[in-house]
């Protein structure tokens, strides 16, 4: 499958009219509360989902945010495929989508299970 014909199926599966840019970018707001970027990946094999969490908290509570942020996506155990970083102090949540053996649902439900994360971590920053 193509990034495009992933499009297309999320396109209307989702009843929206769905495109990437002349970069290969496509944002999308979900109730106000998040921003989740698509982008194809260089060689096109794939699709990455990415947000920004917030920013890093200072001294103690971004050290321990951290650690929990490390244990949870460690093998997977509580963010599925969603890994986590560092872009300066924000923290930001990132997947990718690999198309090669994707199907019409494959981007769907990647960002189905990358918004069901977003939403305890955005809640975790803001302790």
């Amino acid at each position: 499958m193509t990034q495009h014909e992933a499009m297309e199926a999320l396109s209307r599966q989702t009843g929206m009219r769905l495109a990437f840019n002349d970069n290969g970018l496509c944002r999308l707001r979900f109730d106000g509360r998040f921003i989740v970027d698509m982008e194809v990946a260089d060689d096109e094999t794939a699709i990455y989902l990415y947000s920004r969490l917030g920013q890093l908290p200072a001294a103690e509570h971004g050290r321990e945010l951290m650690l929990r942020m490390m244990r949870a996506h460690c093998l997977g155990r509580e963010s599925g495929r969603t890994m986590f970083g560092l872009d300066g102090d924000d923290v930001l949540a990132f997947s990718r989508v690999e198309l090669a053996c994707a199907d019409e649902n494959t981007l769907y439900n990647a960002l189905e299970d990358f918004l069901d994360v977003l939403a305890v971590w955005i809640d975790e920053l803001q302790k």
